[in-house]
């Protein structure tokens, strides 16, 4: 260990019988990447091993178990737009996911690798990486100029063990003090476990990331977050929104008729997980606290942990609707652009991708005031906020924004959207920053 440097312990997770299994089967049952690409015709086997960069163009690789083959989200819809950026810029892109299987793919330019991992327990759409030995085959083939990590539990570790000696870029693409330490105790008298659990998740913040030689966070609420806790490098760099998908739509999308939604009545609408570090239960109680007359039609799209309860509301609520997960994204994008307003209710975002998403589409939003969600409608005069954890409060900021809905504010909202979420901005500045880690002008640690 490097002197000064903090000591890095196992994450915990790796202590669990279950997970040491996994590991010690997984060079048992599978056969090693070095094996499996050895039988691939070579037109697939990508690029033979380099060494020093020379001309070859800038090699970035992606590392993230925040990525599910069946599900969306926002690491997914990042990672899917960064492949045809970097396409376009003529950089290298090689992406690193947990699969069922160790398995070799592309999508456009971007040579994927899978890497069998067991499914997460809490989520069965998503899976755990946990081979360092797959992760490290992987490396020595590619040989990346530039990695970035993309979750924070247990990839920076598997790096580690694997040897890497790019350098790495995180990227916090998830807050894990107010979406994992906070949202699951919520009683009173359990005050002072939410309290060890964020400072828990602070003391691992810090450890993961001051290893990086740079931090990109997606906001600049985020980016203080994280310089508040000592971390040095940060970037701040926005993410962007497919406006040609995302944009007002003439037809398609919901049918208020067929979903029983009254001529004339305004209607919000919520896509994403059904989880509790979404906190929906704080805007539909604000919602239910509305007299039946200024009640908007709400929709809520999606799936989760959650998805029972969220199916209870709505049995009991004749102004909710339940419509499942949209795995289109011009499906979804209709379907949005056919409300009235969005509703971004998470109090743990780092960026708040399918707000700027409904506003791209012409819809103003109700948010709460917390991390990443306001950061969204600032300067837009496009969205109410409400207090995080008040639903007489997000009563109010229902009914600010229903009040002022017009064709206007439409217009003014896709016109706020198309100057400030543009993918172009996003990639040009990364890359910029991706040359200055890979030529060392990043500071390194």
């Amino acid at each position: 260990m490097e002197e000064g440097q903090p000591r890095y312990r196992e994450p915990f997770l790796f202590r669990y019988p279950l997970f040491k299994e996994a590991r010690q089967s997984d060079h048992e049952r599978a056969p090693s990447f070095p094996s499996m690409v050895a039988v691939l015709p070579s037109a697939l086997q990508g690029p033979p091993p380099g060494g020093a960069r020379g001309d070859r163009p800038l090699r970035i690789l992606d590392i993230t178990d925040f990525y599910s083959e069946t599900g969306s989200g926002g690491v997914k819809t990042y990672l899917h737009a960064k492949s045809k950026a970097l396409a376009e810029r003529g950089v290298e892109h090689i992406l690193v996911v947990p699969g069922r299987e160790d398995s070799r793919s592309s999508m456009g330019a971007t040579r994927v690798y899978s890497v069998r991992g067991p499914v997460l327990p809490v989520s069965d759409a998503y899976r755990l990486m946990l081979s360092a030995s797959s992760v490290r085959s992987v490396l020595e083939r590619e040989r990346p100029d530039v990695i970035e990590v993309g979750s924070p539990f247990i990839v920076p570790h598997l790096l580690r063990r694997s040897g890497a000696r790019a350098p790495t870029i995180g990227f916090y693409h998830a807050d894990v003090v107010r979406t994992f330490a906070e949202p699951y105790v919520q009683s009173r008298l359990a005050a002072p476990i939410r309290v060890l659990g964020r400072m828990a998740a602070r003391r691992l913040v810090q450890s993961v990331y001051r290893r990086f030689s740079a931090t990109v966070a997606a906001s600049a609420s985020t980016s203080a977050d994280l310089k508040s806790l000592g971390l040095p490098n940060v970037h701040t760099i926005g993410l962007g929104v497919d406006l040609d998908t995302f944009r007002p739509w003439g037809d398609g999308g919901l049918d208020r008729s067929a979903l029983g939604i009254p001529e004339g009545r305004p209607v919000g609408v919520y896509a994403g997980r059904f989880c509790a570090e979404k906190r929906l239960d704080v805007f539909l109680d604000g919602h239910a606290r509305l007299a039946p007359d200024e009640r908007p039609h709400v929709v809520l799209i999606g799936d989760g942990p959650q998805r029972d309860q969220v199916l209870a509301r709505v049995e009991g609520d004749p102004w909710l609707t339940h419509l499942p997960f949209m795995n289109g994204r011009e499906e979804l994008a209709r379907a949005l652009a056919s409300a009235d307003f969005y509703i971004g209710s998470g109090p743990g975002e780092t960026f708040g991708l399918s707000i700027a998403e409904a506003l791209a589409c012409g819809l103003p939003a109700v948010v709460v005031d917390r991390a990443a969600a306001p950061d969204r409608v600032e300067g837009s005069d496009s969205g109410e906020r409400y207090r995080h954890g008040d639903p007489e409060s997000a009563a109010e900021a229902i009914r600010r924004l229903v009040g002022r809905l017009s064709p206007e504010l439409r217009d003014r909202t896709r016109s706020f959207a198309t100057r400030t979420y543009d993918w172009r901005r996003t990639f040009t500045e990364l890359v910029a920053l991706y040359d200055d880690v890979a030529t060392g002008l990043a500071s390194h640690r």
